[in-house]
């Protein structure tokens, strides 16, 4: 089993951050920190599964990187956009799943 640094893009960053103003608007700071605790484990379990999703066809994420591949969360409401370089795992976006289409 191949363990892979992770990486977070910009992108990626900038997405979170909208989340993380999107939580404390609307969650109280006990439960939206428990949120954000739980898409941080999500991005880092990326290190050891990456290499269990295979690239994605959808246009929507392949418009991201061509050879990227996608990771839903624990809740469906997210997905990882990531693709693997040499042995780093470099998360692209996070995106709301209504977003995605074929």
């Amino acid at each position: 089993m191949k363990i892979y640094d992770v990486i977070v893009h910009n992108s990626a960053k900038a997405d979170i951050y909208g989340i993380v103003d999107f939580l404390f608007a609307n969650l109280s700071q006990e439960s939206a920190y428990k949120y954000l605790r739980n898409i941080g484990n999500e991005i880092k379990s990326l290190s050891v599964y990456a290499d269990c999703f295979s690239e994605s066809r959808s246009k929507t994420i392949r418009s991201i990187h061509p050879h990227a591949r996608r990771m839903l969360s624990h809740n469906r409401r997210w997905n990882y956009v990531f693709h693997i370089e040499d042995d780093c795992v470099i998360v692209d976006r996070i995106l709301p799943s209504k977003m995605i289409i074929q």
